[in-house]
């Protein structure tokens, strides 16, 4: 008679020395060539942090790099495990986690280290015409006449009739004395302000505001220079000191470059009610604030 052989139940201490064994044979699976170029890539960024260590701060700017790096991190984690479990060969796993790794942190790290230089011209300047109209703000003190000086009192007498011509005199403006045509119309400044550094990025330069004689607006940068970042993009916000994009914010298009004097122009037909308005540039990848300045009009 032929009897069942039966097996034992596994107890306690074979399930524990199962779960220990699946992290030391997925760790055995991990090969020479993922760890050579898991340490590069670890050499590399401690370079990078070495000769920007603003790059450190960019991960926790706010609640959305925050969860884009944490994310990411374990989503590859997961990834490279998942790999290792089904045998994924190691070349392929190499390919699947460093590919995207070096092309994302390309387009988030690069703007630290390249500057974008523009230059642009145009009619006027801020400085220009701030400086006129401080000038025509200057009071003039009135004339007075030198000690021992007598004033005048009597005006001139007039000029004589030229003869042979009744009706004219020596004082009418001869055609070679005519006056100068006016000179041609230039873009006037409706307001200007400085730009300052927002959530812990700096900046510096100059923003203005200006009609050009069609009416149309142009808003200029000038003396401007911000540290370079992603995704950086213009906008023209109602209100002062503004850090976020409210309805009514008007957007001009991505950033030209990081330093230089630049134009951006307005949708035609825009209108701007007199009072403050904040031009921000802003970074559309992590939605945070770069630099900002009040312009009032």
């Amino acid at each position: 008679m032929m009897t069942e052989t039966q097996i034992p139940p596994a107890n306690d201490e074979d399930r524990e020395s199962a779960s220990e064994s699946l992290p030391r044979t997925l760790i055995g699976r991990i090969t020479r060539l993922e760890i050579i170029v898991g340490a590069l890539i670890a050499a590399v960024m401690l370079l990078l942090v070495l000769l920007e260590p603003d790059i450190l701060e960019a991960p926790f700017e706010n609640e959305r790099t925050l969860l884009f790096t944490v994310g990411g991190t374990v989503l590859a984690a997961v990834a490279f495990v998942a790999m290792l479990w089904l045998r994924v060969p190691a070349v392929i796993r190499v390919i699947v986690l460093v590919v995207p790794f070096v092309i994302v942190n390309w387009w988030l790290l690069s703007p630290y280290f390249i500057d974008d230089v523009v230059d642009e011209e145009f009619s006027t300047s801020i400085s220009a015409q701030l400086g006129a109209e401080e000038t025509d703000q200057a009071p003039t003190a009135p004339a007075t006449p030198d000690a021992g000086e007598e004033p005048a009192t009597d005006a001139a007498p007039p000029a004589a009739p030229i003869e042979g011509d009744e009706g004219a005199t020596a004082s009418e403006p001869t055609e070679a004395e005519s006056p100068a045509p006016p000179a041609a119309a230039e873009p006037v400044l409706l307001g200007a302000g400085q730009f300052v550094g927002l959530a812990g990025h700096s900046g510096t330069g100059d923003a203005g505001i200006f009609q050009n004689p069609d009416g149309s607006l142009v808003l200029r940068f000038e003396n401007f220079d911000i540290e370079n970042g992603p995704d950086l993009e213009v906008y023209l916000v109602p209100g002062p000191d503004q850090t976020s994009l409210p309805e009514g914010s008007i957007h001009l298009g991505a950033l030209k470059g990081n330093i230089g004097d630049q134009n951006y122009e307005l949708p035609p037909g825009t209108e701007l009610a007199p009072g403050e308005y904040t031009v921000l540039v802003w970074c559309e990848a992590f939605s945070v604030e770069f630099v900002g300045a009040t312009i009032a009009i």
